[in-house]
């Protein structure tokens, strides 16, 4: 009876000490809610068993659509601006220790994408915003916004890859 126990208990011990990485995603062992160790190689990796615990964070791009917010523009006219980003993380270690889940980022993307969303279309008139004939200078804005986005989201392990507005609605 005591082998049989004690043999449980070490397959026990070896299953849990034992863990996959896939290709598309990172690893992030934790323990005592500190990560000790990121992981990026696909394969069978292994931790201490009972105490470390494994966070997966994919390294696919995500797509977040942003909730359709209200903008002020520089002739102080409301226009309501419907955008995407496009977001991967980029280093999950300090993705854990400020945010921990998706939704936190997309929140904090969220907020970020606003106030510079804000701060642009602040300088530019209603009119501008809707005639611009070249779409060049639409793809300036938008590059301008996304590398804004960027630099902030850096802070968090996040790589903003492209922030596109979808459509500018009117007020009524």
């Amino acid at each position: 009876m005591l082998l049989t126990v004690v043999a449980l208990l070490l397959i026990l011990g070896i299953s849990n000490s034992m863990y996959t990485v896939r290709e598309n995603e990172y690893a992030c062992t934790v323990r005592f809610s500190q990560i000790i160790d990121t992981v990026d190689d696909a394969g069978l990796h292994f931790k201490v068993p009972f105490l470390d615990h494994i966070r997966y964070y994919t390294k696919a791009t995500q797509l977040y659509d942003i909730p359709p917010s209200v903008v002020l523009t520089s002739d102080k006219q409301n226009m309501t601006v419907d955008c995407y980003i496009l977001w991967s993380i980029s280093d999950p270690k300090l993705f854990y220790q400020t945010l921990t889940t998706t939704a936190n980022a997309e929140q904090r993307l969220d907020a970020l994408t606003y106030n510079q969303l804000k701060t642009v279309m602040g300088t530019l008139a209603q009119a501008d915003i809707i005639n611009m004939n070249d779409g060049a200078e639409r793809n300036e804005i938008y590059e301008s916004i996304a590398a804004d986005v960027d630099n902030l989201a850096g802070q968090y392990g996040i790589h903003v890859e492209d922030v596109k507005i979808k459509q500018f609605d009117l007020p009524e």
